[in-house]
């Protein structure tokens, strides 16, 4: 009886409203709602550094990439870096990006981002950001963005290093001998540890 009268309230208050009262699935078959992505197959992606040398990103031989880490470094301020997920969004969107790896759990506010793909999901962080130490170690991460699935990513000294760099202002690492250490190059792919 009490359900009968719940149900008589919702009505009277959906009339009150002006609105129509709607009985039917939950989910909608009209041909003009978006049908939901695909989720990411990341089996056997790798982090490699990206053709303009200022960013790695995550992805399977030949393929689009998954994620990027890109160091974005100006003249007189401190280095940022932006975390992006190669996942279709809607303008407008906020998430939480949840990665966890290397006894770090990191949940990472990214918004909406036009690129040339279309709209993307993207947010940047001080290169000394805490929230970034989850990639710097070597063992398997899990990132996990709603609506867009998970990522597994293998252990990969890469993303450490790259971070370091990063942090550093995209300055050479000085050697114990003298010499300078280079940031990764185009060329060199991430390895698995």
């Amino acid at each position: 009886m009490a359900s009968h009268r719940s149900l008589l309230l919702a009505f009277m208050l959906l009339a009150a409203c002006g609105k129509q009262p709607q009985v039917g699935q939950l989910a909608s078959d009209d041909a003009g709602e978006p049908a939901p992505a695909p989720l990411p197959n990341s089996l056997g992606a790798r982090w490699h550094v990206s053709a303009d040398g200022k960013g790695i990103e995550l992805a399977r031989p030949a393929g689009k990439p998954f994620l990027t880490l890109h160091c974005v470094i100006a003249q007189g301020q401190k280095p940022q870096l932006a975390v992006i997920r190669h996942a279709l969004s809607e303008p407008g969107a906020k998430a939480l990006f949840a990665v966890l790896g290397n006894g770090v759990v990191s949940r990472m506010k990214l918004d909406a981002k036009l690129a040339q793909e279309g709209w993307i999901w993207e947010g940047t962080y001080p290169a000394d950001a805490p929230e970034l130490d989850v990639f710097t170690g070597q063992r398997d991460i899990e990132a996990t963005l709603p609506g867009a699935g998970m990522l597994r990513i293998g252990g990969s000294a890469l993303p450490r290093e790259f971070i370091q760099w990063c942090r550093r202002n995209g300055a050479p690492l000085p050697a114990d001998d003298g010499r300078e250490i280079s940031p990764p190059s185009p060329d060199r792919s991430g390895s698995k540890a």
